[in-house]
C-alpha cells in the first residue's frame, strides 16, 4: 500500500514539473464576447478583414477577424520582440515600437538573409506621429527566424517561428492589415465603441464634403489647432474643381467605410479615396488619418497616404498634390472632349455657310482624303460642290 502511495506521489510530481505544450497561445478573454480595446471597427467590402495584435508583456501575437460586428480572435502564436523593454524612440535602442502600423512590403526567403527566416513583412514605422514626436529608426519588420525563438531576443522587430509566419502570411493584405503593438492588451465589450465608430465615419464624410465643395476655412476646421496641414495646393485645387464642375463630366470624391483602431487616445483610421465620374472610378489611394477628441470634437492631428494609385509621387505624399494630379487628368479629358465638340460644331457651321476658309481650318495641314487627295485638292473639290449645289 505504501509503495502504491509513493508511486502516486511520484506521478503527480512529474505532471507538475512538465510544462504543458500548446499548439498556439490563446488569450484568456478570447472565449467571451470581448475584443481588444484597440480594435474598433472595420468593413467587409473587400472580403474578410484581419488585424494582428502583439502583446509585448506576454510575448504573444494574436490574429483577429472582423465578422461584421466585432473582431474575434482566430489564432495566436508565440513571438519575440526587442531585447530592451519599452517603446522605441531612437535608432539602435533595441526596442520595439508601440502603436498602430501597417504592412507595406512582403519579402520571401530568396530575398532575405538567413536571420529573417522564410518570410518577412516591413511596416510603415516611423509614421507621421512618430516623426512629429521625433521618434526615429527604421526597418521594423515582422519576420521569421533561423534560430530557436526566445523571449525579447530581437533588435526591435517582431519575430516568429518560420512555420507560424507562413500560416500568418495568408491573412495579411499590404497597406491594409494593421499590426498593433502594445505592452498589455485590455478588453472591452464588442459594441462599446459603436457610437465613436459612427461619429468618425460621419466626421470623415463631412471632411470629404468640405474637400469637394467647401471653402478653405471649412476644410481647415477639421484639423486640430496644433497640427496645420500643408495647404499651399488649395488655390490650384479650387480653380480645377470650378472648371470641371460646370462640365458634363460630373464627378464626386467618395470614401469607403473606414477601418478604425485606437492607441493611447488617438484613433487611427484607414479609408480608400475614390473619384467617381459618370464613366469610371478613379482610385486616389489608401489614406491614413490620426484623429483625437478635443472638447467633445473630433480633430485630425495627422494624415498620410499608404498607397497612391497610378500616380508617380515623391516620398512626401501630400493630399493636395495627389488630388490635383488626378484632377488634372480629369480636366485634360474634359478639355479634350470639349475641343472635339467645338471642332465638330465649327466644321458643320462652316460647311453649311459655304465658308471654305473656316472649313479648311478644321483639317490638319497634312490631311489626305480616303481617295488620296491633299488638303488643297480636297478644298478645291468642296468649292466646286458649293457652286454646283445651293443646299449642302
Amino acid at each position: 500500500m505504501a509503495r502504491n502511495i509513493c508511486n502516486l506521489w511520484s506521478l503527480l510530481f512529474i505532471l507538475l514539473i512538465i510544462k504543458p505544450v500548446s499548439a498556439a497561445p490563446h488569450s484568456q478573454e478570447a472565449d467571451a464576447e470581448l475584443r481588444p480595446a484597440m480594435l474598433i471597427s472595420s468593413c467587409n467590402e473587400k472580403g474578410s478583414e484581419y488585424a494582428i495584435v502583439v502583446e509585448k508583456s506576454t510575448q504573444h501575437l494574436f490574429l483577429y477577424k472582423y465578422d461584421g460586428k466585432m473582431y474575434k480572435e482566430i489564432n495566436g502564436f508565440k513571438c519575440s520582440t526587442g531585447e530592451v523593454p519599452g517603446a522605441k524612440s531612437v535608432s539602435g535602442d533595441k526596442k520595439t515600437p508601440e502603436g498602430v502600423y501597417f504592412f507595406t512590403k512582403e519579402y520571401k526567403k530568396i530575398d532575405l538573409a538567413p536571420i529573417y527566416g522564410t518570410r518577412a513583412f516591413s511596416t510603415d514605422y516611423p509614421n507621421i506621429l512618430d516623426r512629429i514626436a521625433s521618434r526615429d529608426g527604421h526597418s521594423i519588420w515582422m519576420h521569421g527566424t533561423n534560430k530557436p525563438l526566445k523571449d525579447r531576443d530581437s533588435n526591435g522587430c517582431v519575430a516568429l517561428d518560420n512555420s507560424n509566419i507562413e500560416k500568418l502570411s495568408k491573412y495579411i493584405t499590404l497597406n491594409r492589415t494593421p499590426i498593433i503593438i502594445i505592452d498589455k492588451i485590455s478588453y472591452v465589450t464588442g459594441d462599446s465603441d459603436k457610437k465613436i465608430a459612427e461619429s468618425i465615419s460621419n466626421f470623415l464624410f463631412n471632411w470629404n464634403k468640405a474637400l469637394q465643395n467647401g471653402t478653405y476655412h471649412e476644410y481647415l476646421n477639421f484639423y486640430d489647432h496644433e497640427y496645420l496641414p500643408e495647404i499651399s495646393w488649395w488655390p490650384e485645387w479650387n480653380k480645377l474643381r470650378k472648371k470641371i464642375q460646370p462640365s458634363n463630366t460630373a464627378f464626386s470624391i467618395e470614401i469607403k467605410e473606414p477601418v478604425v483602431s485606437i492607441h493611447k487616445g488617438i484613433y487611427v483610421v484607414l479609408i480608400d479615396q475614390i473619384v467617381k465620374t459618370s464613366e469610371s472610378d478613379l482610385p486616389l489611394g489608401t489614406k491614413k488619418f490620426f484623429i483625437i477628441e478635443r472638447g467633445n470634437q473630433l480633430r485630425i492631428v495627422g494624415e498620410e497616404y499608404l498607397t497612391i494609385s497610378n500616380i508617380q509621387m515623391s516620398a512626401n505624399k501630400e493630399q493636395g498634390k495627389i488630388l490635383i494630379a488626378e484632377f488634372r487628368k480629369l480636366k485634360n479629358k474634359y478639355d479634350y472632349e470639349r475641343n472635339i465638340e467645338d471642332l465638330i460644331n465649327t466644321w458643320v457651321k462652316a460647311w453649311s455657310a459655304k465658308d471654305i476658309k473656316q472649313y479648311g481650318n478644321c483639317y490638319a495641314k497634312n490631311f489626305i482624303s480616303q481617295g488620296g487627295a491633299t488638303l488643297q485638292n480636297w478644298l478645291n473639290y468642296k468649292k466646286r460642290l458649293n457652286k454646283k449645289y445651293d443646299l449642302i
